[in-house]
C-alpha cells in the first residue's frame, strides 16, 4: 500500500494548490477535505507556532486552513519530496505568503517544516507538524 499512500498525499497537495487559489476558495477547501480526510482526521500543529493546537474532524481542518488564509495573502504551501514509509508520509514544506499589508514591500514570509501524514483506506486521519525533518522523522519512529 506504501506506493498508494504517497499517490494519495502527491494528489492531496495538488488539489489544495488548486483549492486555496481557486476563484470561490471557500467552496474548493471544502471539497478538497471531503475527497482526502478522514471524517475524524487529527491534525497536530506545531506546539511552537501560533496556531498550536488540535484540530479534529473535517470542520477543524476547514477552520485551520481558513486562519492560514486569512494570515497571509498568496499563501502556499511547497512539498520538497515525499519520503515513503508505508502507511505514513513524511513531507519537508516550506510555507510562502505576505502579511496583509505588506504587499508594497513585497515582503515574503517563509516558514520550512515537516509534515507527518497516516494515511487510510486513500484518506489523511492524522496530520503532524514538526519544525525540521529529523524530529518528523524521529517522531514517526523512522531514522533518517
Amino acid at each position: 500500500m506504501s506506493r498508494e499512500t504517497v499517490e494519495v498525499v502527491r494528489e492531496a497537495f495538488a488539489a489544495y494548490r488548486a483549492a486555496v487559489s481557486a476563484p470561490n476558495p471557500q467552496d474548493a477547501i471544502r471539497a478538497f477535505i471531503e475527497r482526502f480526510a478522514h471524517p475524524e482526521i487529527e491534525w497536530h500543529t506545531s506546539s511552537d507556532l501560533p496556531d498550536s493546537g488540535v484540530f479534529r474532524g473535517r470542520d477543524g481542518v476547514a477552520a485551520l486552513i481558513q486562519e492560514w488564509l486569512s494570515s497571509f495573502e498568496d499563501y502556499r504551501v511547497e512539498p520538497e519530496e515525499f519520503i515513503d514509509r508505508g502507511a505514513y508520509v513524511v513531507v519537508p514544506v516550506v510555507l510562502r505568503g505576505r502579511i496583509p499589508g505588506s504587499r508594497e514591500s513585497d515582503q515574503e514570509v517563509t516558514l520550512s517544516h515537516a509534515h507527518v501524514y497516516e494515511v487510510r483506506e486513500t484518506r489523511v486521519v492524522e496530520v503532524r507538524e514538526y519544525l525540521t525533518l529529523d524530529q518528523a522523522l524521529e517522531a514517526a519512529g523512522l531514522p533518517e
